[in-house]
């Protein structure tokens, strides 16, 4: 069996990886690839498209700019499918100036819903203050309560004893600080675009600031810009990936923004596996921060995983670890519910 009909048994059985299809499409030229992609549109099988587009994404693009091609990625767009802005993120240099927009928005909205059931509209710590009891307030410090009424020694709890709590919302000053190097193909990127909505949708009514970095830093968001969250959303969708590793740069961009705010309760997250190799240790970076936490992803690098552990425990901050990169929009929710 030569490699095309080989390319297209596995194609139409839809049971393999991306790489599987990306290694059995090496080396076919461009309207073998083309071909193979509309074929693949044919079964509905969107991990040989995603596959055939990592050996040649111009081909699939050109697949893709049909009918045909829309109606799979809107109809997995609706249903929320991460496989609609993985694609986008693929093939974002190599769709026409036509189709991107329509494929970008797509995208978008399978972000958006995803990151809205992911925070609730907005789940945010709240603090309770003492106050005097007024009508109205139902919640109480019963200790304290407790302790007057007995101070007092009366028998008749009277209203100047209730020690009532009135809730409080905490608010935040904070910046995200993402790690974009490497191959940020597919789930990486999505999963970064996600992560941002999720901060934006927490804390839409505090001050934040997005920061991303690989070779350099660069802000998306200033920290007193207001900006919708689908403008956020598509700034990420259409930033620089790949490079080297600078936490550095990151760290200094993400304290410059943080030094603009002059309240207490200031705090930086930062997402990266810590296995810098631009910029110089990022550790004198921390004078920037009241408070750092630190989000460690996959790594085959255990001194990168130590590097994130210093930045949390000299950063004062909470030090999280995860296996996947899925696991970062809630692992960030616990973060900010708990700060």
């Amino acid at each position: 069996m030569d490699k095309n009909r080989l390319l297209e048994a596995e194609i139409v059985s839809g049971k393999r990886k991306p790489s599987v299809y990306a290694s059995l499409s090496e080396g076919m030229s461009y309207y073998e690839i083309k071909k193979q992609t509309e074929l693949a549109l044919d079964v509905d099988n969107m991990p040989a498209i995603q596959g055939l587009a990592i050996s040649n994404k111009f081909a699939v693009a050109e697949a893709l700019d049909s009918k045909k091609g829309y109606t799979l990625i809107s109809r997995r767009a609706s249903r929320g499918d991460s496989s609609a802005p993985e694609l986008f993120f693929m093939l974002r240099t190599a769709l026409d100036d036509r189709m991107k927009p329509v494929f970008r928005r797509l995208a978008r909205q399978v972000i958006l819903s995803t990151a809205f059931g992911i925070t609730s509209q907005g789940i945010r710590g709240e603090v309770f203050e003492q106050t005097e009891y007024e009508p109205g307030l139902d919640e109480f410090d019963i200790d304290e309560t407790l302790e007057r009424f007995l101070q007092n020694r009366s028998r008749i709890l009277n209203t100047e004893d209730i020690v009532s709590l009135e809730r409080k919302e905490r608010t935040k000053t904070a910046v995200l600080i993402f790690d974009t190097s490497g191959s940020l193909y597919g789930e990486r990127f999505t999963t970064a675009a996600l992560t941002v909505a999720v901060m934006a949708y927490n804390l839409a009514r505090d001050n934040f600031s997005v920061v991303i970095f690989n070779t350099k830093a660069y802000t998306i968001k200033r920290i007193k810009e207001r900006i919708k969250t689908d403008e956020l959303v598509n700034r990420i969708l259409e930033s620089e990936s790949a490079g080297y590793t600078n936490i550095s740069e990151g760290l200094r961009f993400a304290g410059l923004e943080l030094d603009k705010i002059k309240r207490r309760n200031k705090f930086g997250i930062l997402i990266t596996d810590g296995a810098f190799n631009r910029g110089g240790d990022p550790r004198p970076y921390l004078r920037y921060f009241p408070k750092l936490h630190v989000i460690s992803l996959p790594s085959k690098h255990d001194w990168g995983r130590r590097v994130c552990k210093d930045l949390a425990r000299l950063g004062k901050g909470k030090y999280s670890e995860v296996s996947s990169y899925k696991q970062i929009p809630r692992v960030l929710m616990r973060l900010l519910r708990e700060t």
